[in-house]
């Protein structure tokens, strides 16, 4: 079957707690692939640059403020 959505944009598995991180900068390849750079990863090396997929834990983790970013 086809796992793309109608609107012709892949979707794939669900960032966990990246989602939602003020840490988080998404960063789209040329092929359309989105990746979740851990911005703590700069400065704390506890923290992986591109952290496996789903995070469900993470000690650095702060969540955004409604409306963030709008």
């Amino acid at each position: 079957m086809n796992d793309r959505p109608r609107n012709g944009q892949a979707r794939g598995p669900s960032p966990g707690l990246c989602d939602a991180c003020v840490h988080v900068q998404r960063v789209t390849s040329a092929r359309g692939s989105t990746f979740f750079l851990c911005r703590l990863s700069f400065t704390d090396p506890r923290f992986p640059r591109y952290p496996p997929i789903p995070v469900l834990s993470c000690p650095g983790f702060v969540r955004t403020e409604p409306g963030a970013g709008e």
